[in-house]
């Protein structure tokens, strides 16, 4: 049982180193992303780069102790270890699944604003303004309930702001 557990270990490990360069370089990728229109930002923990770091560092400071508790003979250490390489591993994923996405998010929006943009040899086309013709009042039935709390329950559904 040992041995299946150190080899499971071992591979986990890899995953995760695997894992925490990346996320260390979709860190340092967000961190350098181009922006046009934005102003420069002053560095600090909260910054992509720095955070991916501190994100990564808890991870190992969590492995290190669930590797060492899976390896122990009892059945609760073994329990304990095992779920915390389980979260750890689930929090790594989930971090790498975010840089994803903001690194997509980042780079749609880009496409968006140079799309938008109007190159210096292109005309304006203006356009007339759009005319809306008035929408009739109509009158609207409500069905009135007997129960207070459900009038003032679809009374909130149906209000408008």
């Amino acid at each position: 049982m040992n041995e299946v557990i150190l080899l499971l270990l071992g591979i986990v490990g890899i995953f995760a180193i695997a894992c925490s360069v990346a996320l260390i370089t979709l860190g340092k990728m967000i961190d350098r992303y181009p922006q046009n229109n934005e102003e420069p930002r002053q560095r600090s923990l909260s910054s992509p780069k720095e955070s991916t770091m501190i994100a990564v560092i808890m991870f190992w400071a969590m492995f290190i102790p669930g590797g060492w508790a899976v390896l122990q003979e009892t059945r609760f250490t073994l329990i304990v270890g095992i779920t915390t390489i389980f979260a750890i591993c689930l929090f790594l994923l989930t971090a790498l699944v975010f840089s994803f996405a903001v690194l997509s998010t980042m780079k749609q929006r880009e496409k968006a604003l140079r799309k938008a943009a109007i190159s210096p040899g292109e005309t304006t086309v203006r356009r007339a303004p759009l005319q809306v013709s008035p929408i009739p009042q109509t009158t609207v039935t409500r069905k009135q309930y007997k129960r207070p709390v459900a009038d003032l329950m679809l009374n909130a559904f149906l209000k408008k702001d």
